[in-house]
């Protein structure tokens, strides 16, 4: 059997049942998507467009979202990481990189970042 790849035969409402199913560090279980979103690319889009009128706050939501959906997504933390950057919140932007670091299969450039900064 072949490696998967991200995105590969994604399906969408059984994505949205185990997001609905699952639990979030905090304990707490997590909201049910009110639909606002039809699936990861359009949530990564939203993102993009908040990062560009500068609501940052709502942007970092949203990566974190795709993250929690699917943790490998090397683009959602990349785009966390700008964010963070920008922000000058070097503490976040460890915590982020870390997580990459332990998720992402593709993670040198991640390394080399939180070496750079640590």
């Amino acid at each position: 059997m072949g490696e998967r790849k991200v995105g590969e035969n994604f399906d969408a409402k059984k994505a949205e049942d185990i997001f609905d199913k699952l639990k979030n560090v905090e304990g707490k279980i997590k909201p049910k998507r009110q639909g606002e979103f039809d699936n990861i690319k359009n949530m990564m889009n939203e993102a993009q467009y908040l990062f560009d009128l500068g609501k940052l706050g709502r942007a970092i939501e949203l990566y974190k979202q795709v993250i929690f959906v699917l943790p490998d997504s090397s683009k959602a933390y990349e785009n966390l990481i700008k964010i963070y950057q920008k922000q000058e919140d070097l503490d976040s932007e460890k915590d982020i990189l870390k997580k990459a670091i332990s998720n992402c299969k593709k993670n040198e450039d991640f390394k080399k970042r939180l070496k750079e900064i640590s």
